[in-house]
C-alpha cells in the first residue's frame, strides 16, 4: 500500500509540474521603447496622419476630437513594444488595444496586430500615436493573445 500511495505521489507532482509548466510557458514578457517627435518637424506626414483619423481610417480613436490643420500642438509618438515568448507553444492571434492619456487623440497605425510569436523567439508591435498630452504621460496598452485555444492577456503600464 505504501508503494502505491508513493507511485501516486509522483503522478501527480508530475501532472502539477506539467500543468504549471503549460500555464509559464505560454506567458509572453515585454519591453518598451517610444520615440517622440514634433509633428510640425513632419508636415506632410501629419497631413496624411490627419486626413487618415478624419476619414475614420484609424486604427484606434482615443479621444480629442479632429485634429487641426496646425501641427504645432501635436506630438507623434513611435511606440514598440518588443514580445518574448520562453515557452514552448506559440502566442497567437495577438490584439492590441491602448488606453491613452488625456490628450491623446489617435493610433493612426499599428504594425504586429493578428501576428504570432513563436515559441523560443520575440516579435514587435509598432504604436504610432498622434498626440496634444505629455510625452511621459501614463498609457496603458492590453495586448489580448492565445495559447493553444486559451485566452491570455498582458497589460503594459
Amino acid at each position: 500500500m505504501r508503494k502505491l500511495t508513493i507511485l501516486l505521489a509522483i503522478v501527480l507532482a508530475l501532472l502539477l509540474g506539467f500543468a504549471g509548466w503549460f500555464y509559464l510557458g505560454g506567458t509572453l514578457r515585454s519591453a518598451v521603447a517610444a520615440q517622440s517627435a514634433p509633428a510640425a518637424n513632419y508636415p506632410e506626414a501629419f497631413g496624411a496622419i490627419r486626413s487618415l483619423v478624419a476619414g475614420g481610417a484609424a486604427p484606434q480613436v482615443l479621444g480629442g476630437g479632429a485634429l487641426s490643420e496646425d501641427p504645432s500642438p501635436y506630438t507623434l509618438m513611435d511606440i514598440n513594444v518588443t514580445l518574448t515568448n520562453r515557452g514552448l507553444f506559440p502566442a497567437e492571434w495577438l490584439h492590441i488595444t491602448m488606453e491613452g492619456a488625456p490628450g491623446d487623440i489617435a493610433i493612426y497605425a499599428i504594425t504586429g496586430e493578428g501576428s504570432d510569436v513563436a515559441p523560443r523567439d520575440s516579435a514587435t508591435v509598432n504604436l504610432k500615436l498622434v498626440t496634444t498630452a505629455a510625452v511621459d504621460a501614463p498609457r496603458r496598452i492590453v495586448i489580448q493573445y492565445y495559447v493553444h485555444g486559451m485566452k491570455r492577456e498582458i497589460t503594459i503600464q
